[in-house]
């Protein structure tokens, strides 16, 4: 033994090294069928460890994973659901848009309605001083809204901005939805106010039922068949041409269309209001009794019937049944009598 030793040149009481893998421990995985076979796999400590960093790493990699898939997905639901409000809150805001548009418009029309009344009313000087010019509905001081576009309104980028949008229109839809109440609230007072001063204006007998001289005025005056004694005329003689047109002064209801003694041919007209006039001394009668007829609409022919000394017409004026002057309810006409003509 030692000659063997002696020649392979180990010294004595030194143990010959052995080599690094095979010192490294060695593991073996036997798997054993149901039906007896088996099949072995072998590894060593080294393949152990880096199989157990490696499953290791996965684990947390797919903690980490999972825990941001999970935040991930809560933070797109949100998205989501603050998408849908943004979207529904920018279609508020459209809707608002569209609303207060019409409800301008509307506004405004009702504005021009009630100017052009007035104004129609001014210019017949029928404006009543109670109804005070300059506190119209279009003195109303209103602003508009910072309207935003289709395209403007995708750009708001929070629902703090959708919400101070919707404050915004909210706030001035409410005032202009107070100024259409204002306006409609005006608009009926002004209708109704202009409708009844229109109605009785032109239930007012004050145009000339026929062009002509004022032959004889309205009073007490001298008998023009004698000549000397004094009479009550209860109304106008216009001296005119036989078969001049005749024309109703104002808006009313043939009340009598025929003959009556001393008038001769004679319509009577109800006006409303208290108002009546007579028409008498006609050729020719048009208007038949009940007819509406409307101011300035021909009713009957000058002529010369009843006791009259020459074609004219006698016209009178009634108020709740007593005669009044009819030359003071002509409009803008200087009353000029022709005394040369009496006539009754």
């Amino acid at each position: 033994m030692a000659g063997l030793i002696d020649r392979i040149g180990v010294k004595p009481g030194i143990k010959p090294k052995m080599g690094k893998s095979s010192a490294e421990e060695r593991f073996t995985l036997m798997l054993v069928s149901s039906r007896g076979q088996s099949r072995s796999v072998g590894f060593n400590i080294r393949t152990l460890k880096i199989l157990g960093w490696t499953t290791l790493l996965t684990v947390i990699a797919l903690s980490v994973f999972f825990i941001s898939y999970r935040a991930i997905s809560s933070e797109l639901a949100e998205l989501r659901y603050m998408r849908e409000v943004a979207e529904s809150q920018k279609k508020q805001i459209q809707d608002l848009q569209e609303q207060y548009t019409v409800l301008n418009d509307r506004v405004r029309e009702a504005e021009t309605i009630e100017s052009q009344i007035k104004d129609m009313l001014r210019r017949e000087g029928l404006m009543p001083q109670s109804y005070v010019v300059g506190d119209s509905i279009t003195s109303l001081s209103r602003t508009s809204p910072p309207i935003a576009s289709r395209s403007s309104a995708t750009r708001l980028a929070t629902a703090a901005d959708m919400s101070r949008a919707l404050y915004t229109l909210n706030s001035h839809a409410s005032v202009l939805t107070d100024d259409a109440v204002e306006v409609g609230s005006r608009a009926r007072d002004l209708h109704e106010i202009s409708v009844e001063i229109v109605a009785k204006t032109r239930a007012t007998p004050c145009i000339r039922p026929v062009e002509g001289r004022l032959s004889s005025e309205f009073g007490y005056r001298r008998d023009p068949f004698n000549g000397y004694r004094k009479e009550y005329h209860s109304g106008l003689d216009i001296a005119a041409a036989m078969w001049e047109p005749i024309v109703a002064s104002a808006d009313g209801v043939v009340s009598f269309s025929g003959y009556k003694r001393g008038y001769g041919w004679t319509i009577s007209i109800e006006h409303g209001y208290g108002y009546t006039t007579l028409y008498a001394h006609c050729c020719r009668l048009k208007a038949k009794g009940g007819q509406k007829v409307a101011r300035g609409e021909v009713i009957a022919y000058v002529g010369q019937s009843g006791s009259a000394t020459g074609p004219h017409l006698h016209y009178e004026v009634l108020v709740s049944n007593k005669n009044v002057d009819p030359a003071s309810y002509f409009t803008n006409e200087v009353r000029e009598v022709d005394h040369s003509v009496r006539e009754n």
